[in-house]
């Protein structure tokens, strides 16, 4: 019988909602509860496990990934007799054949194609991992095999190419692949993502693949479908068949289920016909997204057990806004939808997790698995932590490579990519590389749109020995947010866009027009435009003028500050060359005498008359984006669209007299000459490192 005061714990205890629940949980130190539970994820010590970590991860014969997620054939339920068997659990990734089990009395343990296949595996794994490619399983493979590693196999079978002989070793396998993502001699291309979903797999040939993603409809000629589904986060193993003919799914269920387990499974078979959308990019094996803007959700099931849900979610977000960094695509959270309208779901889980066909192994060696056009799996046995914990494995960084999984990048063998398999510890400030941006960008394409302006701001700054130097940035601004881009690396700035009242006080908040330094020996000045107004700023203190040395208040009137030019404009620039500011607007160009505060003689001028094409036709013919001199390129550039035109300087007349003066050179798009310019969600644009 309960006492009093075990009544009143048993009371305080039953009161409390979830909410409350998660958050004493995450508030309390749980450090006692971290280790005891975790399984140790069994180490690689000898060649039978060795021999187990080349056919899982695809080394002794290429792993058909996505085809295995959910088949329900290959699923141990969660009290399997094997999973008592000493050594582990036993992982079914690939078949193993008799050669990697014991030994049987009277056999011989080194046949030789066997050890031809083992060594020609081994010598595959340390040639991608860097290492002396002996075929000797040395103490340096060893350990490079027992780091914690992506759960995606290094070799995934190519859909697009002929099925390999079951003799074929992985060196063969390597022969046959298409073009690299990897700047080291391996050959693991994106032409070997499986373009299945993670929800649902086709034990078809190539030529009668299932697809669920072209349309909102199923169409299959009587291909069966097996798979698993998670209830209360409990492994259902009553398997069911799902046959597809046309518009009409039909399912067959055991009649000894519940009708709790029927609805779940009626509900699974029409979240794996309608969720996923692709597009087939014109080369084999390049498939991908075809929307822009891709919902995720981390979900309830599937919260970890070491970090609180508020940290997991903002993690997640940043991960995926370093993708829409890089790339055409944005990402938004989505905590609403229906699940089977979310288009990538993440979870934590251990061992046999989330209704997936892969088990976790424990702590270390695997900490997560992803699937092409699908969802992401973390495993909660290992201590993920925060960016800047500096312990542990980063869940950022593992969100990031797996997120690159899921968008379609295989694995890529260069230093400094984010889609290496094995964990490398980094630093808090780590990036997507170039290797991993030209990967995705080969996807998906360049990031394209228009600019309000760009323009050099040049300044002067003191160095530390108080010597006087002269710095310039480059800058791009759409609308409110801005970029800052790095010539000498071409590329933004980790981190950009930035909203414009930020890193500019005081100007227009909503974007502007122009913007026009005039820097001589005797000025040195800076203006904004924006409509009818324009703003002086005050580089020193980085903020606007409210009122400048020569007592003018600010924001002005353009026609005021500059007689004979009247707002709004298009855009403007400052030609040092001749001492002018020339402004667009529609089809004329004003040319503004600075020294002598007033428009040059014969302005306005049609824009053809001032900046003829070389090439007759090619002209952006007015209504131009932006006017801007680049110190970097020592050029005038003007934008409209996703188009530039370079103006001819003095150094191509002098090599070329037959150019005519400021003429426009034929154009070409700004993605190419540019990169990485990228629009974010707007759910995502305040986000900070």
């Amino acid at each position: 019988m309960l006492t009093f005061i075990q009544l009143i714990k048993l009371l305080f205890w039953t009161s409390i909602s979830s909410a409350d629940a998660e958050k004493l949980f995450h508030n309390r130190d749980h450090s006692d509860v971290q280790n005891l539970t975790s399984h140790q994820a069994e180490v690689i010590t000898d060649r039978y496990t060795a021999e187990l970590f080349l056919s899982r991860y695809g080394f002794i014969k290429p792993v058909n990934w996505e085809e295995i997620q959910f088949d329900a054939s290959k699923t141990f339920s969660s009290d399997d007799f094997l999973d008592d068997l000493p050594g582990g659990p036993i992982q079914e990734r690939t078949s193993v054949s008799h050669s990697r089990n014991a030994p049987q009395d009277g056999d011989q343990d080194d046949r030789p194609t066997e050890n031809e296949e083992f060594i020609s595996a081994l010598k595959a794994f340390q040639k991608l991992s860097g290492l002396p490619v002996t075929g000797v399983f040395d103490e340096a493979t060893k350990l490079a095999m027992n780091k914690p590693r992506c759960g995606v196999p290094d070799k995934e079978i190519d859909l697009n190419s002929p099925v390999p002989s079951e003799n074929s070793s992985a060196s063969d396998i390597e022969t046959g692949l298409g073009d690299t993502f990897n700047e080291t001699e391996s050959n693991n291309s994106a032409s070997n993502i499986i373009s299945d979903t993670s929800f649902g797999t086709a034990n078809s040939s190539e030529n009668d693949m299932l697809n669920f993603n072209d349309t909102d409809s199923v169409i299959s000629n009587g291909t069966s479908m097996t798979f698993d589904y998670l209830l209360n986060d409990t492994l259902l193993n009553n398997s069911h068949n799902i046959y597809m003919e046309r518009q009409q799914v039909n399912i067959t269920v055991n009649m000894s289920q519940s009708d709790a387990v029927q609805r779940r499974k009626l509900h699974l078979a029409t979240l794996v016909s309608g969720s996923r959308h692709k597009r087939d990019l014109g080369e084999p094996g390049y498939i991908a997204f075809s929307m822009r803007v891709l919902k995720w959700r981390l979900i309830g099931e599937g919260y970890s057990s070491q970090l609180s849900i508020e940290e997991q979610r903002s993690i997640l977000r940043l991960a995926f806004r370093m993708w829409s960094e890089v790339s055409p695509l944005e990402f938004v959270e989505d905590t609403h939808s229906p699940l089977e309208d979310v288009d990538i779901r993440l979870g934590f889980g251990t061992g046999r997790h989330l209704g997936c066909n892969q088990r976790f192994d424990g702590t270390g060696q695997e900490f997560a698995h992803a699937w092409f056009l699908g969802d992401v799996h973390f495993d909660d046995d290992e201590h993920f932590t925060t960016p800047s914990a500096g312990s542990g494995i980063s869940l950022l960084k593992v969100a990031v490579h797996e997120i690159g999984h899921v968008l379609g990048l295989p694995h890529i063998y260069r230093p400094g990519s984010i889609m290496q398999p094995s964990y490398l510890p980094h630093e808090s400030g780590f990036e997507i590389d170039w290797m991993d941006r030209k990967a995705i960008q080969h996807l998906y394409g360049h990031c394209q749109g228009r600019f309000n302006t760009v323009f050099d701001w040049v300044r002067k700054e003191k160095t530390r020995y108080g010597e006087v130097v002269i710095r310039f940035n480059t800058y791009f601004m759409r609308g409110a947010w801005y970029w800052l881009y790095e010539n000498r690396n071409n590329r933004t700035r980790y981190g950009d866009p930035v909203a414009l009242q930020i890193g500019w006080r005081g100007i227009p908040m909503d974007g502007v027009d122009a913007f026009v330094h005039v820097w001589s020996r005797k000025r040195d000045a800076v203006y904004f435009f924006k409509g009818t107004q324009f703003w002086r700023y005050d580089s020193e203190n980085d903020r606007v003028f409210r009122k400048d040395p020569e007592g003018y208040r600010y924001p002005r009137s353009i026609s005021k500050g500059f007689p004979g030019v009247f707002g709004p404009i298009d855009t403007a620039f400052y030609d040092r060359r001749d001492s002018h500011i020339y402004f667009f607007k529609n089809t004329l160009v004003y040319a503004f005498d600075v020294e002598a505060n007033s428009l040059a003689r014969g302005f306005p001028k049609n824009i053809r008359d001032v900046f003829p094409p070389v090439v007759s036709r090619d002209h952006p013919d007015g209504s131009i984006d932006a006017a801007y001199f680049s110190y970097t390129h020592n050029a005038i550039f003007l934008l409209k669209g996703m188009r530039f035109w370079q103006v001819v300087g003095s150094r191509d007349r002098w090599r070329r007299p037959f150019l005519p003066r400021n003429g426009l050179l034929p154009h070409k798009e700004v993605d190419q000459q540019w990169f990485d310019i990228c629009d974010v969600h707007p759910t995502a644009l305040k986000l900070t490192r």
